[in-house]
């Protein structure tokens, strides 16, 4: 097999490395911290919420105060009093430990507030003041970057110093300041009909071009293919061969790239993908195969030619100008990783905040099913409160999942908030374990356990292999189909909806490594055309529709109790079973490079379906290398 250069995953954020979660952590644990702690995640009428925040070693305070509204109006208060309009909660002190990572005490608190009825979204400031002390400390957050050095402007927070190793890397100043909270009371969970979703993603410009159209050839994978909105219209059927419900679809509104996730307009379908008829046409098409359409929808930021920023840099009156932060007028302002194309609105102002819900509204009543939410730890918690339930008011069975590459407390944090997250967490996790061999068998099937017993029943967290900003599975795995179809196994048994990355499924990869020599990064070498035709692997592709259609056909493979029935480290092998409704299912992984048994437990089993072939011998299923089989209990 040809040698390929592969370089280890990079999970794009201020999460990719070690040093960088250190310092994150350390910044954040020095000062006011609270990461939207509360319980019940997700309160009902009638019942009373606890919030917790720890105060940090630098904290010079004996008091936590809340300021809390429940009419949509901003919080305010100091020093224990509310203003005109709040209300306040005054916290109480549990207890105190040591922290060694900071060399102080922190101090763990509670705050409790009273119920409220279903549907109030309340909205709360937290301040820490020291009784005999003067003025006070707010709970803060940092909310952007711009072009800079790691220096920390706007609200100075204690553990900034810990953020200018990150900050000097990637030539970053960051901006900091007071941040509204918010929850809403009587969550209504998810949409019944996402917990059975199996989701296929398309990037449009790289998918199909149209009925007698070919794909352009332009010089690099940056330039456009020529996808059209009118293409995925033409393989609806076979999409939905695959067992899709649902079809996430890449950002479509006008913008200057081919990945779009810069718009100039959210009102308007981008001209070289088609027109509102067409994307009319698709999710009619779409809705009539029983499939549901996501859009993808960034809030956090626009393209610097977007014309409300245009006007924002050139009209230092403009109302507009007050919908970005800016540090240094017009020059400077916080953007996207300090990206100067990329201006991050500010969602906390009402004004950019009305435009970005109501351009989410518009397309809900168009026909869109949801939305996949781009870079979701940008836009504050209260932002998305409120972003949820004008989605609600327009669809009530809309969905709305959040791509937060962050830790799984963070994650967990938008229950209530959001129907799910995109599980980044899983994906490494079966990443290092089939594709890398970093981790042994048993080190994945503990992390199943713990991952999916941390986050509550009904928050869903879609599982993917791999996405449109990072080598695709098959490039990791050198070409080594086998373990793409053990890895898909594995992710189809469990409980969360499935993404397919489109391509992956006809044996799609790439050029280059999505990290070239000198370091750069080049995302867009795992979006290259669809493979159509005879370029397909139709064996992979047959692989993927039984897959699918025995997803959707028995539920209980993924919905069931799982119980892991065998591990052994040396020979890379994992069992685990299911059993729901009467039936129990195996699941029997061989992640080795010679095939193997795997013994299974006491009964009559037959094989459902092989990654490559499986037989059940003695009490045995016999695998071949990298292969893998569910298998039901005959009863």
């Amino acid at each position: 097999m040809e040698q390929i250069h592969v370089s280890a995953d990079f999970i794009f954020g201020t999460m990719a490395t070690d040093s960088r979660r250190l310092g994150y952590v350390r910044a954040e644990m020095a000062g006011i911290s609270h990461r939207y702690r509360m319980e019940p995640a997700a309160p009902r009428a009638g019942e009373p919420v606890r919030l917790f925040v720890t105060l940090g070693p630098s904290i010079t305070a004996d008091r936590v105060s809340v300021y809390y509204t429940t009419d949509g109006s901003e919080p305010a208060g100091c020093r224990g009093q509310p203003a005109p309009g709040s209300a306040v909660a005054h916290g109480h002190h549990l207890a105190s430990h040591w922290d060694t990572l900071l060399w102080g005490y922190m101090e763990e608190w509670a705050i409790d507030l009273p119920p409220q009825p279903s549907g109030t979204v309340v909205r709360y400031r937290i301040e820490a003041w020291l009784s005999k002390g003067e003025g006070s400390l707010w709970y803060s957050e940092v909310i952007g970057a711009t072009e800079g050095d790691g220096s920390v402007l706007g609200h100075p927070g204690p553990g900034d110093h810990y953020l200018r190793e990150m900050g000097a890397e990637f030539n970053l100043t960051f901006f900091r300041r007071p941040r509204t909270c918010a929850y809403r009371v009587g969550d209504e969970g998810a949409p019944a009909w996402l917990d059975e979703a199996v989701i296929y993603h398309v990037f449009i410009d790289r998918f199909h071009p149209g009925p007698d159209r070919q794909f352009a050839n332009p010089p690099t994978p940056m330039g456009i293919y020529g996808g059209t909105l009118a293409g995925v219209t033409a393989k609806l059927d076979y999409i939905a061969s695959l067992g899709t419900t649902a079809i996430w679809l890449s950002p479509l509104f006008p913008s200057p790239s081919h990945h779009g996730y810069n718009a100039t307009d959210y009102y308007s379908v981008e001209p070289r993908m088609g027109t509102l008829a067409d994307l009319q046409t698709l999710i009619a098409a779409a809705h009539d195969r029983g499939m549901r359409v996501i859009f993808d929808y960034t809030a956090n930021h626009f393209s610097s030619r977007h014309p409300i920023f245009q006007r924002a840099i050139t009209d230092p009156s403009s109302p507009e100008r007050d919908w970005f932060i800016f540090t240094q007028y017009p020059d400077q302002y916080v953007s996207f990783f300090g990206v100067a194309e990329l201006p991050q609105l500010d969602l906390d102002h009402p004004p950019a905040r009305q435009f970005m819900i109501d351009a989410a509204r518009y397309w809900l009543e168009q026909g869109v099913d949801g939305y996949r939410l781009d870079y979701t730890i940008g836009p504050s918690h209260d932002f998305w409160t409120a972003f949820r339930a004008a989605m609600r008011a327009i669809k009530p069975d809309c969905v709305l999942l959040g791509e937060a590459v962050d830790t799984a407390e963070i994650l967990r944090s938008y229950v209530g908030r959001l129907d799910g997250c995109l599980d980044f967490l899983l994906l490494q996790a079966i990443r290092r374990f089939f594709a890398f061999d970093e981790i042994s068998a048993s080190t994945f099937a503990i992390f199943l356990n713990r991952h999916l017993a941390y986050f509550p029943p009904g928050f869903a967290l879609p599982s993917f292999l791999d996405n449109h900003d990072m080598n695709r599975f098959l490039w990791v795995a050198r070409g080594d189909t086998r373990r793409l179809r053990l890895a898909a196994l594995c992710q189809y048994t469990l409980p969360h909806s499935p993404v397919l990355y489109y391509g992956t499924e006809v044996g799609l990869s790439q050029r280059l490594d999505v990290r070239h020599a000198d370091g750069s990064g080049h995302p867009e070498e795992s979006r290259l055309p669809m493979l159509w035709g005879d370029d397909q692997d139709r064996d992979l592709l047959q692989f993927y529709r039984q897959l699918g259609a025995l997803r959707r056909a028995t539920t209980a493979i993924w919905r069931g109790e799982r119980v892991f029935t065998h591990i052994d480290d040396q020979k890379r092998q994992l069992a685990y079973t299911c059993t729901a409704n009467g039936a129990t299912w195996l699941v029997a992984l061989n992640n080795a490079p010679h095939a193997s048994a795997i013994p299974l437990p006491a009964g009559r089993w037959e094989v459902a379906l092989a990654t490559q072939t499986a037989d059940v011998i003695a009490g045995n299923v016999i695998l071949p290398a990298y292969g893998g089989a569910i298998l039901r209990r005959q009863e």
